[in-house]
């Protein structure tokens, strides 16, 4: 199988790290470490690839801007 590089983002929300990748919707993760938080949102992808194996190639543009907010 190819390798794919994807973005996986961590939030800290309370005491919980919530994980997701922005290109693969559907993916999420909610663990109380954050290295449990990246092993389940590993495998969360991983169980996904195998259901639809052409789901990561399916990528949606993601994009970072800039905004300067004034206060």
């Amino acid at each position: 199988m190819a390798s794919v590089k994807i973005t996986a983002v961590f939030e800290r929300h309370g005491r919980w790290y919530v994980g997701y990748v922005p290109q693969v919707p559907g993916v999420h993760s909610q663990e109380r470490t954050l290295a449990a938080a990246r092993k389940s949102l590993l495998a969360a992808l991983r169980e996904l690839v195998t259901i639809d194996p052409g789901i990561v190639r399916r990528h949606r543009r993601i994009e970072q801007l800039e905004v300067r907010l004034s206060t």
